[in-house]
């Protein structure tokens, strides 16, 4: 080895045994030359994974470092804007490194539970949670603290993705349908636990709120201020939880309302309709496969219509769908719907909507045919203002309203 290359080894050896003004002085070296090029507006790949580099360097020597993570975040944000996606999965990586030289380095433990959530990882959620919790048996009050609130932090921030999850699957697996639903009440009563012990510490020493990070605290309370904003939706999961566990015709109808939800995706409307009239032969309660029923029969009645097909035959759909859909409306006006995922007045939303759009479809359809259309036309401008109002955003009652709006019934 040349003699340039002994003195580099020992220097390098030297500043990682030990030495920490050496450390921090090697650290504060690495970070200016990645500063510089998260001062600069438009930097190119190679400057921002060449900053990467020079981070991850500075963490050799100082993984608690604050400055670092702060660096990190700056620079995967702009790697995001340049539309550097690959520079920008340097970030985890870093915080990682920060973390096995420094577990109880709160910032980086923040920044990477930020990233994750903002991916949907749960996987990474639930590792980061159970890290945390690891450290919750401190003997230090402060670092139980601050494990509680990333904890707390990690799983407050994977519940809505796991909603977010447990809603895709009603249009495809009954198994993945239970498995969410099971894991949304464990998170959330996690998440009610684990608050009320933060809490709690937080009460009995006025002082510690603030000596955790500001941006851990932070973080915290606004994961859980989202999670745990509907109540509702966690009593209507334990609900089903509980009665699919219990009831075993239940659990099967629940099964073949997803399995129509994924034949009626596909517009295979016949066993869609076998999927749903089964389902209600194991529970005729089941308001949502109800629904789904005269999902079918208007998706298929319109079908044919727009097709000019069998006239006969659309309009027998039409009508049958206008009163399945009343007929929801009222039943579940009572009870609400079963299946969780949706929420009860977003249910209610799509019932309205369904009832309004399979009534404009019967007008275009029936024309001059179509008897009593004043109560109709009422029934239409009524069931489009109750779904406007229950769901905002449903795009079926937006366009409906829109072409109302424009063209009269």
């Amino acid at each position: 080895m040349r003699p340039a290359g002994l003195v580099c080894s020992a220097l390098a050896a030297l500043l990682l045994s030990g030495c920490g003004p050496l450390k921090r002085k090697a650290a504060e070296y690495y970070l200016g030359r990645a500063r510089r090029t998260a001062e600069v507006s438009n930097p190119s790949g190679q400057q921002l994974r060449k900053a990467f580099e020079d981070v991850s360097r500075a963490l050799d020597y100082e993984p608690g470092s604050a400055l670092a993570v702060d660096l990190l975040v700056r620079l995967s944000d702009s790697s995001s804007r340049a539309g550097f996606p690959g520079v920008q999965a340097l970030e985890p990586a870093a915080l990682k490194k920060a973390l096995r030289g420094a577990p109880l380095n709160w910032h980086a433990r923040a920044a990477l539970i930020d990233f994750f959530a903002s991916r949907g990882d749960t996987g990474g959620l639930e590792a980061m949670a159970s890290q945390a919790e690891a450290h919750a048996s401190s003997s230090s009050p402060d670092v139980r603290y601050c494990a509680l609130l990333a904890a707390l932090d990690a799983r407050a921030s994977a519940l809505p993705w796991v909603e977010n999850e447990g809603f895709l699957s009603l249009n495809v697996s009954p198994d993945t349908l239970f498995e969410k639903a099971s894991a949304y009440q464990s998170l959330f009563d996690g998440i009610v636990k684990l608050r009320a012990e933060a809490e709690k510490m937080a009460a009995s020493d006025p002082a510690r709120k603030k000596s955790a990070p500001d941006e851990l605290v932070s973080a915290a309370e606004v994961a859980v201020s989202d999670a745990l904003k509907d109540p509702a939706e966690a009593v209507a999961v334990s609900s089903f939880n509980a009665r699919a566990a219990a009831d075993a015709s239940f659990r099967k109808a629940v099964a073949m309302t997803v399995q129509g939800n994924a034949a009626l995706v596909k517009r295979d409307y016949s066993r869609a309709r076998a999927f749903y009239q089964g389902a209600l032969n194991y529970s005729p309660d089941l308001v949502d496969a109800r629904r789904q029923l005269a999902e079918t029969d208007f998706q298929e009645g319109a079908a044919l219509a727009a097709a000019g097909q069998d006239k006969k035959a659309a309009s027998r759909l039409l009508y049958k769908a206008y009163a399945g859909s009343a007929a929801v409306i009222r039943e579940a006006g009572e009870t609400g719907n079963l299946i969780p995922f949706t929420s009860r007045s977003k249910f209610m939303g799509q019932a309205y909507a369904l009832k309004a759009a399979d009534l404009a479809a019967l007008r275009a359809e029936e024309g001059r045919r179509l008897r009593d259309i004043g109560r109709l036309r009422a029934e239409f401008k009524e069931s489009l203002e109750e779904a406007v109002k229950l769901d905002p955003e449903g795009s079926l009652a937006r366009d409906l309203l829109e072409r109302y709006t424009k063209d009269g019934f």
